[in-house]
């Protein structure tokens, strides 16, 4: 392997941290580059909480470079930058600063993490981390401020935002779940969803099935209109949209992305074209953009290609495997619901792994 080889990882938050950490635990001999559009990283597994006690915010965000120098001083830079291009043929990424000039930055191997954005910036970083942690403090004021509020999405970030509120404020507010299908975490076990629905009307959440959202606009005296795809609409203090999340891939050329815009790779998180350039994390076609398939099921492959493809090691890759079903959903603080390789987890459990605190002190751990 040349000694000095260069690795660019597009992409500072969960993904592009740990592709950084096992490029750098498998083989220091490397240079390791990181370019990302927010200094920090944003721990936004415990956002749902954030928005009924925002003094957690402050615990959510921790700076890349500093978590880079601990992993292996001298061996890995960051770039605070929006990534522009991709030139797979020339090796080359191009970015701006934040003073709208670009840059070029040439690389042998490249690591695609960029990940994905939410409707709401609440929700996932777009662009540097004060817009992130302005839009969770704006929302938090909002919430309080709002008498009638409607949460759009079925899936886990629209139940756990819909538990927080029904804990805090079910007895206060008209709160309301559009879940635009026959229920929340349809894709799960049907007694997981049932439970969910249970658990949020006991918090007095009206909970809206099969009635899909279309689109929203402003109304008079600072309201939303909310209008719902069976021509029904709804007027309300605060619309809150928790549901599907964007790639981040407007810098990639779309002959390498899928119908949804993300990047297509193959067994080996590799693209196939150019074997030297890898996709990891959300941003990856076909994944369900989870940290479990992240943590638990991506990076053994990941770490594979890695020893082959940048280090030259010649021992057996690792197929990227179909993530389980796996994953915990509070539903306030005092339980919720979940599943685990197919079976329901009770509720306790869930309260007792993360429902409490939601994990907070797990960000040190990810990005400290």
């Amino acid at each position: 392997m040349n000694t000095k080889s260069h690795v660019v990882v597009i992409g500072g938050s969960f993904a592009g941290i740990k592709a950084t950490e096992v490029i750098l635990s498998t083989n220091k001999d490397v240079q390791v580059t990181m370019i990302s559009a927010s200094s920090h990283a944003y721990f936004n597994v415990a956002a749902p909480r954030a928005l009924v006690e925002p003094k957690i915010a402050e615990q959510l965000f921790y700076p890349v470079k500093d978590k880079l120098k601990k992993l292996a001083p001298g061996k890995a830079s960051f770039i605070l930058g929006t990534v522009k291009d991709i030139k797979f043929e020339d090796n080359t990424v191009v970015y701006e600063e934040s003073a709208g000039v670009e840059h070029s930055v040439a690389y042998d191997y490249l690591v695609v993490a960029s990940g994905t954005k939410s409707h709401s910036a609440a929700f996932k970083l777009e662009g540097d981390y004060h817009l992130t942690k302005d839009a969770v403090l704006d929302l938090h004021a909002k919430i309080k401020n709002a008498e009638n509020i409607i949460i759009i999405g079925g899936g886990a970030t629209a139940v756990e935002v819909a538990g927080e509120l029904g804990e805090t404020y079910g007895t206060k507010k008209k709160i309301s779940l559009y879940a635009g299908s026959s229920g929340p975490l349809k894709s799960w076990l049907p007694k997981v969803s049932d439970a969910a629905t249970k658990q949020l009307e006991s918090l007095n959440i009206t909970v809206v099935n099969n009635v899909k959202y279309s689109s929203m606009e402003d109304a008079e005296d600072g309201k939303t209109k909310v209008i719902f795809d069976n021509g029904e609409s709804q007027i309300v203090d605060l619309a809150i949209p928790a549901f599907g999340v964007i790639p981040n891939s407007d810098f990639i050329d779309v002959k390498f992305l899928d119908g949804q815009g993300y990047l297509v790779v193959d067994e080996n998180l590799t693209v196939k074209q150019y074997p030297n350039v890898l996709g990891f994390g959300d941003i990856v076609s076909g994944r369900p953009c989870t940290i479990v398939d992240l943590e638990q099921i991506q990076v053994s492959t990941f770490q594979s290609t890695v020893k082959s493809v940048i280090f030259g090691d010649n021992g057996k890759k690792k197929p990227l495997k179909k993530s389980p079903e796996l994953g915990l959903v509070p539903v306030s603080r005092n339980g919720g619901v979940g599943v685990l390789f197919g079976w329901r987890v009770p509720s306790f459990l869930v309260r007792f792994i993360k429902s409490k605190d939601f994990m907070v002190s797990r960000g040190a751990k990810s990005f400290a």
